[in-house]
């Protein structure tokens, strides 16, 4: 199903707050069982389990069970409620996923509409860590961690991969974690910058290594194309920002278009040293970040557009040659490949940039955790919850599953041989760059294969299935840059957590405004940057950054005790 939200249904249900869980969807007499977990009993609520469910063993509920699912869909693949994903899905474990479509650029919006009114699906897709803490005060969402147990595949891959002190990051205050988080074996970035790599060998002008470098390539562009602009970027430049904060030393990235973090969430970094939370868009790493942008658009390199259009726009300008430098990822430039040969420019060649060093050298984002999934709390009310929890389990956990969901059916979407995976005779996987480009078929846009609602993290191996030699050796590159340890979570009380908020909303709006002013000339770093500090300072700023280091420090004094 599809949902509409209106302007005053995300005003109202915003400000009521978080509320319970909506009554969860039909199951059939349970049998009797009791289990403790983490001081809960789960009691009476084993309709339709395994009793000798365990990792890698296969899922299929002894009882059909029905699920609802909030489903983020993506223009690049839009739904179809024909995609075969789900019928194979309800085929091995006997449970029918009833989706809640939502589009993509309202999805962010209408989730939080849905989780703070009680009407959230029983599993809450593409959540990625810290977007379920505004959720947490309420009880709409399930502390999942009291239930782990009943995962074996999600707990022996954080025991196998020395994941737990990622996992530990997502902990609120009462020492629980409300999201299950897309765990990766190895770290694997992907973002980065494409170029039309035909024109720089033209022009002599070699691939940056740096942003320093990256503002020298665009200079040398300017030069032979003194027409329009040589940069226009997508994601509402927010990917560009992001990246250059990690190697500034501090957070940034949002994209206004559709109203997303792509690096800021709440804007508040660890210092390591000190063991304290700071405000970094109101440090000197920051200013710097912003004056390097505002340079690039004063001096004519990067289309002030970047900032306001859709990423089909900016798509488009690169595809008909307009602009010759994009952000891209590995699926992206496939896609833009194709794009370039039917605009034809078919001697065009792009490729993933390295990614970029910076003032703190060769570093990137280091958490193996990746956006996830939260429960409706509603769920644990279902008198088939332990085979509810067995098949998330199986579904976004288990090796099976995350093949199954990258690459459909062996032998009818897919073939194995020799430790390599390809797509069918007659398939394609175009956004990986899998298979005959004629053929009518594709695993991702017909069947539903490959898509980001069940893609979550995985082993090496799987992760790296879908990768072309290109991409394997891209990363390969970037294996000396140095992983930036995550920040530890804040743990709030409930209470807490809602204060935060609202001073985080008013604190991290003010940045987004002024980090626009900032970069599109609006304002000047060099003469306005201590008016900005002063309106952080006029909405909250010190008791933001005092609660979060009082909440972790409260924390910590009661881990001592006990």
């Amino acid at each position: 199903m599809s949902i509409k939200v209106s302007r005053r249904d995300v005003l109202v249900m915003g400000l009521a707050g978080a509320a319970t869980g909506f009554l969860a969807g039909c199951s059939s007499k349970a049998s009797t069982k009791a289990a403790t977990t983490g001081g809960l009993t789960i009691a009476g609520k084993t309709t339709g389990y395994m009793k000798d469910y365990a990792a890698g063993k296969q899922f299929k509920a002894t009882k059909p069970l029905k699920v609802s699912m909030l489903f983020q869909d993506n223009p690049a693949y839009p739904y179809k409620p024909t995609w075969t994903v789900f019928s194979e899905i309800q085929k091995r474990t006997n449970v029918t996923l009833t989706p809640t479509v939502i589009p993509f650029a309202d999805f962010t919006t209408k989730k939080s509409v849905l989780i703070n009114a009680g009407n959230a699906p029983d599993i809450i897709a593409k959540t990625y860590p810290g977007q379920e803490s505004p959720f947490v005060g309420g009880g709409a969402v399930l502390a999942v961690s009291d239930y782990v147990k009943y995962m074996p595949n999600f707990t022996k891959k954080v025991a196998d991969w020395n994941l737990q002190a990622d996992v530990d990051t997502l902990k609120q205050s009462d020492g629980k974690y409300y999201l299950l988080p897309g765990l990766h074996q190895s770290l694997n970035p992907d973002y980065t910058f494409s170029f039309r790599d035909d024109e720089l060998d033209k022009l002599g002008i070699k691939h940056p290594t740096t942003w320093d470098e990256f503002k020298e390539t665009l200079t040398e562009l300017k030069k032979a194309h003194t027409d329009g602009y040589v940069y226009s970027d997508r994601y509402g430049g927010a990917n560009a920002i992001n990246q250059a904060a990690q190697v500034y030393g501090t957070m940034g990235g949002y994209s206004a278009v559709t109203k997303s973090s792509w690096g800021l969430n709440n804007g508040l970094q660890f210092d390591q040293s000190k063991k304290k939370f700071f405000y970094t868009p109101a440090d000197d790493n920051y200013k710097a970040l912003v004056s390097y942008f505002a340079g690039l658009v004063k001096a004519g390199l990067m289309d002030p557009e970047t900032f306001t259009q859709t990423d089909d726009t900016a798509a488009s300008k690169f595809a008909t040659g307009k602009t010759f430098v994009i952000s891209t990822n590995a699926q992206q430039l496939q896609l833009d490949r194709t794009s370039l040969a039917k605009n034809g420019l078919t001697s065009a060649k792009i490729s993933k940039n390295v990614l970029l060093g910076g003032p703190k050298g060769k570093v990137v984002s280091g958490s193996r955790l990746e956006n996830g999934i939260m429960l409706s709390s509603s769920v644990a009310k279902r008198d088939d919850f332990e085979a509810f929890l067995q098949f998330v389990d199986w579904q976004w956990y288990s090796d099976a599953a995350q093949i199954l969901v990258k690459w459909g059916v062996e032998g009818e979407t897919y073939t194995y041989k020799d430790g390599k995976y390809d797509t069918a005779p007659g398939w394609k996987l175009a956004a990986y760059g899998f298979g005959d480009p004629s053929a009518t078929k594709d695993i991702r846009i017909d069947d539903g294969y490959s898509c980001g609602n069940f893609m979550y993290g995985g082993t090496t191996a799987i992760v790296e299935s879908t990768m072309p030699a290109e991409e394997l050796a891209w990363q390969k590159s970037i294996a000396n840059f140095k992983p930036i340890p995550p920040s530890p979570s804040i743990p709030y009380t409930p209470i807490e957590a809602q204060q935060a908020a609202l001073k985080q909303t008013a604190i991290t709006d003010s940045t987004n405004t002024w980090t626009m002013d900032f970069i599109l000339g609006r304002k000047s770093v060099s003469s306005d940057w201590s008016d900005y500090v002063s309106e952080l300072k006029g909405k909250g700023l010190q008791a933001y950054v005092d609660a979060a280091n009082k909440a972790y420090d409260d924390a910590n004094k009661s881990k001592k005790k006990s």
